[in-house]
């Protein structure tokens, strides 16, 4: 499923604001992973961060930008 990029801020536990950007595409999947999953691309200063997650989640804006703040949260802003 591939998703319009979308933007958000991320309040780090160092009370830092981080502008992240994030999109889903399909383009770097194999034919029998696009079933099941998506790619879920994370864009932030010059690091790109790609995970695989399941397709459901895609369609739901807010579990996906829930999923990215966590993402960010848990790396602490240094998932490159």
């Amino acid at each position: 499923m591939e998703t319009r990029t979308r933007n958000t801020i991320v309040f780090m536990p160092d009370e830092s604001l981080m502008e992240v950007s994030y999109y889903c595409t399909d383009s770097m999947l194999n034919e029998h992973e696009k079933a099941a999953v998506t790619q879920l691309v994370i864009q932030f200063d010059d690091c790109v961060c790609s995970l695989k997650i399941d397709r459901s989640f895609s369609a739901n804006k807010n579990t996906l930008e829930r999923m990215v703040h966590n993402k960010v949260i848990n790396a602490k802003g240094h998932l490159c």
